[in-house]
């Protein structure tokens, strides 16, 4: 999801400032597997932003704390800002939390960690569970 949302468009503005015409892509190596939609694994058949279905009954992976938009204070005017608290509820493990899409930990049991961000400003947090399932908020740390 992060690369769909941020790294594509800047490639696309890149390729569409280089001035050359579009060319087509050159057939298929010889040997290319190719596979209807139906024959995909089930998390893979239906594309979500956000979230793959799951089979199981697992609830949807989210942050709970901090929440979207929030605004925190975490260091004394001029210090370096403290760790940032980042509880987390559903999905399926192991889940990796990123840091303004830097991954910053791995949990495979708890649904709690401490991240410390670069410093004070708009900081995006985003958890990622094993089925692929992901939850983005955007806080603001002071």
């Amino acid at each position: 999801m992060i690369g769909r949302g941020t790294a594509a468009p800047i490639l696309f503005d890149a390729f569409a400032r280089l001035g050359r015409p579009i060319a087509p892509l050159p057939p298929a190596p010889r040997g290319t597997l190719f596979a209807a939609t139906g024959k995909l694994p089930l998390p893979l058949q239906h594309f979500r932003p956000g979230a793959l279905p799951s089979a199981g009954t697992e609830p949807p992976l989210r942050i709970v704390f901090p929440p979207n938009g929030a605004r925190l204070e975490l260091a004394a005017e001029g210090a370096e800002p403290a760790a940032l608290a980042v509880k987390i509820a559903g999905g399926a493990g192991p889940v990796t939390v990123l840091v303004d899409g830097l991954p910053r930990a791995t949990l495979r049991d708890r649904k709690s960690t401490t991240v410390t961000p670069d410093g004070p400003g708009f900081v995006r947090l985003t958890v990622t569970d094993g089925r692929g399932a992901t939850d983005s908020v955007l806080v603001r740390v002071q």
